[in-house]
């Protein structure tokens, strides 16, 4: 069974992370402050030049986390098993990489420069990845709960049919032969 909303929302922070890592690594260390503010970070004065290391390790940051969410983008569309698959665990593990990705980050511009909108942004970004892994968590959730009332279903119509000829057997017993349908 696809999940639309799982699969589109891996697709959205696929996108997301791709962009951010294909921003860092442009221009080696003069996009840093371009990184920062597509996060929504901005430095208060002009930033002194960054070292193009610290551009590429974010860079390779954000990639890993891209590819984390584009592998679980292509697990989900191939996994068809309802309960315990593969994609909800690839897609844990990269809302958490997403997560510390940019608790990074945040380290990072808190112990620099001063910075203008460095908790906002940060509780912004945490709170969008929350939200997207609850939304994921439910519609797991409700398709458990589907099948698990698909199954219900299906044996709840083979228990009534087990007690009816159940019941018919029992008034065939007691009636001395007699069928359910009343002839002899």
């Amino acid at each position: 069974m696809n999940r639309i909303l799982t699969l589109f929302v891996c697709l959205h922070w696929a996108v997301v992370f791709v962009a951010l890592t294909l921003l860092a690594g442009l221009h080696g260390g003069q996009n840093f402050a371009a990184v920062l503010a597509a996060i929504g970070i901005q430095f208060s004065v002009d930033v002194m030049p960054v070292p193009a290391g610290l551009c590429a390790l974010l860079a390779v940051g954000f990639g890993i986390v891209a590819s984390l969410f584009l592998w679980a983008l292509v697990t989900g569309f191939l996994d068809r098993r309802v309960e315990g698959n593969d994609a909800d665990e690839v897609a844990r593990l990269a809302f958490g990489g997403a997560v510390a990705v940019f608790t990074l980050v945040f380290l990072g511009c808190a112990a620099g420069a001063e910075v203008i909108g460095l908790y906002r942004s940060m509780a912004l970004e945490i709170g969008a990845l929350l939200a997207s892994y609850l939304a994921i968590c439910a519609e797991q959730r409700m398709a458990v709960a589907a099948a698990v009332s698909a199954s219900n279903r299906a044996g709840a119509a083979a228990r009534t049919m087990a007690l009816h000829a159940a019941h018919d057997s029992l008034l065939a017993r007691l009636g001395g032969g007699r069928r359910s349908g009343g002839g002899r």
